[in-house]
């Protein structure tokens, strides 16, 4: 069970306490076979330094390099900083470093109240903000503000007026989604949803959801629905689906079909107060997040009674239906999710994942960020908390696994809701969680901080997989008769490179194919350098190229790097740019040489831990080593590899078994990949 998030103030009312009653479920229509049993690789529970704030973080999003945070507070300061070090005035928004986390100096907006949403538009050229604030440095903005992201300045053209608050905003196309407690958008009667132009005109989008806010939005992939979720009670008239969660079209928000909305029904209050325009109810789909064919949503359950909800978890569901791929009940609510790598992470408060066969009531604290495998790879097994005043049992559904990130937080006050992480997301190959934390596995950070993604691929690209619960079969072309491009057609956009400086006049810059390279009958591709908005170098690699360097530039310079696939018809758009900086002095170092092997580490044993200790790599005429992997083996099988950060040089490896003899080895990386395990050290727990 859990608290409930303020929207127009700091205070926080009390929940209800209660919790859920066994239900029946029905209307579920998903395959019950394990889909894949492969477990994940985690993201590092090592925490990297990040600006604090003096207060609560509701929200994040990333525009290339640059997180932008919006919540509640007015002071930052540096990673680590106590309380009477120097601060640095941000009124309820600010944008810091991903790969330092570093607090932005150029952008500073005075916002007047709360950030409960952000979100970038499509190309990055806008940040759009809401919450409850009706001034934006001096002008007057009502919940809504579209802003540079480079200077934080408004822009002008974009002024929507909404009547109260708005929690949620999603940026599609040339359209704006917004969500939150509002009747009245300038003027037109909209039901806490409502979406804009880019002028800040409103559209004709008005799905009917009553009872509640909204305070999630996602658009599909094509643009043609959209599922909004929240503490309403119907939508368009209807309750199942429609209850905390529905499914509409983009054009008039006419109400579609959504399987997942006859089984998860979180939205209200039934035994307790009505939901006003001052307050919230106390269930509700909490947040929504998608990746390629999959929406996954996650609950907030705080009443008296199950029938108005039912999930604490999170469940995944298919766009083209919503139909359930899975579902997990761990007990405790979850405030948000992302999908990062082949994982899926959330900021929670779960103190019971049982049904997945995972850790029971934890009496004294909970988790407040865990990860699940993106795919089913089990089944529910019993909830034993059932009978009167109980959860209710999903026993049988498919099922993900819990990843191992465990994270420690130290829960905040600024609320008085006893939380700590309640938010999360992603961007440039970082995991970032929000919310009012005070300390970090130990360590004092309040309110930000950032886990590094380490996937081990052979080409070093970092790519993230779509899940597809239904391949579509695809004709197979006859080798050598492969259809040319069509007359005119270039190639796909590439996605953002990655780009590093190798030394004082040469950059590296790595990439991945763009989506129906095949088809496109790319040749090649064309990598380009700009100094501000001139191109200064250029070169042309071959199709099966993923990796350039680009000579010849100017030390302690900061360069743009962008890239183009290239067919018979010319080249496609160039991608986003990446942005580097050439070093100062020293020789030119190699793209891909990875660092030397590391010597034999030493281990301590406990009963269940061993403690791994090790020398740093070398990294002669290589990129510098940017991280290390510690693994440990039983019986020739891997159990455990963590990942941890390039500046230590020990590891607590936990959670193994009494009396028995493991391996354990290191490895360090750097920009080009892995370098070779250790010599492995024999340890035996006690």
């Amino acid at each position: 069970m859990g608290f409930t998030r303020p929207l127009f103030s700091r205070a926080l009312a009390l929940p209800l306490a209660g919790v859920l009653v066994v239900g029946a479920l029905t209307a579920f229509s998903a395959p019950r076979a394990v889909a894949d049993t492969k477990a994940p690789t985690p993201v590092s529970s090592e925490a990297l330094p990040t600006v604090q704030v003096d207060g609560v973080v509701w929200t994040q999003t990333v525009i290339g390099h640059t997180v932008y945070a919006g919540g509640s507070f007015a002071q930052t300061q540096v990673a680590g900083a106590r309380p009477s070090w120097p601060k640095t005035p941000r009124s309820n928004l600010l944008a810091y470093d991903v790969d330092t986390g570093e607090l932005i100096p150029g952008f500073a907006p005075v916002v007047n109240g709360q950030v409960l949403g952000l979100a970038a538009s499509p190309d990055g050229s806008r940040l759009y903000a809401v919450g409850d604030f009706t001034s934006v440095n001096g002008a007057s903005r009502s919940r809504i503000v579209a802003l540079d992201p480079a200077t934080g300045a408004v822009i002008p053209s974009f002024a929507p007026v909404l009547n109260t608050t708005a929690i949620a905003v999603a940026a599609k196309g040339s359209r704006v989604y917004v969500g939150g407690g509002f009747t009245s958008v300038s003027g037109a009667t909209r039901s806490r949803a409502a979406a804009f132009d880019l002028n800040g005109n409103v559209l004709p989008w008005a799905p009917q959801p009553a009872g509640g806010v909204v305070r999630a939005i996602v658009v599909s992939p094509d643009s043609s629905k959209a599922v909004i979720g929240g503490s309403f009670t119907s939508t368009n008239g209807q309750t199942a689906p429609g209850r905390g969660m529905a499914a509409v079209d983009t054009g008039a928000g006419r109400s579609l079909p959504w399987a997942a909305g006859k089984v998860i029904h979180n939205g209200g209050v039934v035994n307790g107060p009505t939901w006003t325009d001052t307050g919230d109810a106390s269930s509700a789909i909490y947040s929504l997040s998608t990746l390629g064919n999959i929406v996954y949503a996650t609950g907030q359950a705080t009443s008296t009674s199950w029938q108005d909800a039912n999930l604490e978890g999170m469940v995944a569901m298919r766009w083209t239906d919503g139909s359930i791929q899975w579902l997990e009940d761990c007990h405790g609510d979850t405030y948000s999710s992302v999908p990062f790598d082949d994982a899926v992470y959330v900021a929670s408060h779960s103190h019971n994942c049982s049904t997945l066969g995972s850790f029971g009531e934890m009496t004294s604290d909970a988790h407040r960020a865990i990860g699940f495998s993106q795919s089913a790879t089990q089944t529910l097994q019993h909830n034993t908390q059932q009978g009167p005043g109980s959860y209710q049992d999903f026993f049988g559904m498919p099922a993900p696994s819990l990843v191992d990130f465990y994270p420690t937080f130290l829960v905040g006050t600024y609320t008085g809701a006893y939380q700590a992480a309640w938010s999360v997301t992603q961007g440039a190959g970082y995991l970032l969680y929000g919310g009012e934390f005070q300390q970090v596995n130990g360590a004092r950070q309040t309110g930000l901080v950032r886990f590094k993604g380490y996937p081990d691929t052979s080409t070093g690209v970092v790519e993230v997989p779509t899940p597809t619960p239904t391949p579509t079969a695809t004709a197979t072309p006859t080798p050598g008769t492969s259809t040319p491009p069509a007359a005119g057609s270039r190639p796909k956009r590439v996605g953002t490179p990655d780009a590093i400086a190798l030394g004082p006049s040469k950059v590296a810059v790595r990439w991945s194919a763009p989506k129906g390279a095949t088809a496109d009958k790319v040749s090649g591709y064309v990598v380009t350098a700009y100094k501000g908005s001139k191109s200064v170098k250029r070169v042309s690699v071959g199709r099966t190229a993923r990796l350039a360097t680009l000579s010849g530039l100017s030390r302690s310079t900061t360069y743009r790097i962008g890239v183009a696939a290239k067919n018979g018809n010319g080249a496609g758009t160039t991608s986003s740019l990446d942005t580097v900086k050439t070093r100062a002095s020293g020789p030119n170092v190699s793209p891909t040489k990875k660092p030397s092997k590391v010597t034999k580490p030493a281990s301590s044993a406990k009963t269940t831990s061993i403690r791994v200790r090790w020398k740093g790599a070398g990294a002669s005429g290589a990129l510098p080593v940017s991280k290390y992997q510690v693994r440990v083996v039983l019986r020739g099988k891997t159990v455990k590899v963590v990942q941890v950060d390039d500046r230590l040089r020990a590891k607590l490896m936990a959670n193994l078994k009494r009396h028995t003899s493991y391996s354990v080895s290191v490895r360090a990386g750097n920009w080009a990949g892995w370098g070779s395990w250790s010599t492995s050290r024999s340890s035996r727990t006690r």
